[in-house]
């Protein structure tokens, strides 16, 4: 008798157009989840920021230098996407702060930019800050 009671409720909460319990109560779970991925999103975005910051300040000793200069000239003429990839196969030899000085070098602000998503795509800035 009891359940006759809950389907009749249910269909009456739908005729009236009102949510019942158990959808409110998945509607407050998706909307709390929903915010914690939100959340998620601006602390990594938050954490990816300061990497950038921290890795680009950081200079490369001089005999070094001569290296990025010479990785910047050799991957200057190619096409966007061949030089991220080149640049990104760079980071995974030499290191993200190797890298991120060629591309420095490059005096490419728009490539800079692109690497950098890349870099926080692929998580090499995850792998940095461990």
């Amino acid at each position: 008798m009891v359940k006759n009671y809950k389907v009749e409720k249910n269909l009456i909460d739908e005729k009236s157009g009102e949510i019942s319990v158990n959808e409110k109560r998945i509607d407050d779970f998706e909307q709390m989840k929903s915010e914690k991925e939100k959340t998620d999103l601006i602390k990594e975005e938050i954490e990816n920021k300061k990497a950038r910051e921290e890795i680009e300040n950081m200079d490369l000793d001089d005999s070094l230098n001569t290296q990025v200069s010479a990785q910047a000239s050799k991957i200057q003429s190619l096409d966007e996407q061949k030089k991220i990839k080149h640049l990104l196969k760079i980071a995974k030899e030499k290191g993200v702060i190797f890298a991120v000085n060629v591309v420095k070098k490059m005096n490419d602000p728009y490539i800079l930019d692109m690497f950098h998503d890349a870099l926080a795509k692929n998580g090499y800035y995850k792998e940095f800050l461990k």
